[in-house]
């Protein structure tokens, strides 16, 4: 009877052990993807934060955020700056990026790329033309 006692405890050890080991790697591996939070527009901006040289190369580097760099996120866009600089919105509180190529909007409206230019696009021209509008008219509310 102790046997049994002694061969079930280990197998409970071990079995908490190993959904502790799988919920870590799940965990890590689910970092790498872009949608794995919330979408909130405010979250995300433009990558760039300056002008492309005409020099490009490593210049590039300086007008990206420098958290683009880690080779998880540098994979998204191909280890290209100018490539995120031009074309990319990026997620500083998640570390996230999105490349909103010409094409997006003919997309899969369920994925990602898709569902995060298309409102951070219009968050941005919703609000260009509330602005435009409180400029016309001052007085209304």
């Amino acid at each position: 009877m102790r046997m049994i006692c002694m061969r079930e405890k280990s197998m409970v050890g071990y079995s908490k052990r190993l959904l502790a080991l799988i919920s870590l790697s799940l965990g890590s591996a689910v970092q790498a993807f872009p949608c794995d939070q919330p979408i909130t527009i405010s979250n995300w901006s433009f990558c760039a934060t300056g002008n492309v040289s005409a020099e490009g190369g490593a210049a590039d580097w300086k007008v990206v955020p420098a958290w683009t760099r880690e080779k998880a996120i540098s994979a998204y866009f191909g280890n290209d700056p100018r490539l995120l600089a031009n074309h990319g919105l990026c997620n500083a509180k998640f570390h996230r990026v999105v490349l909103c190529q010409p094409g997006w909007q003919t997309g899969n409206p369920d994925e990602c790329s898709y569902l995060v230019c298309s409102g951070f696009y219009s968050a941005v021209f919703g609000k260009k033309e509330r602005e435009d509008y409180e400029r016309e008219h001052p007085n209304a509310q």
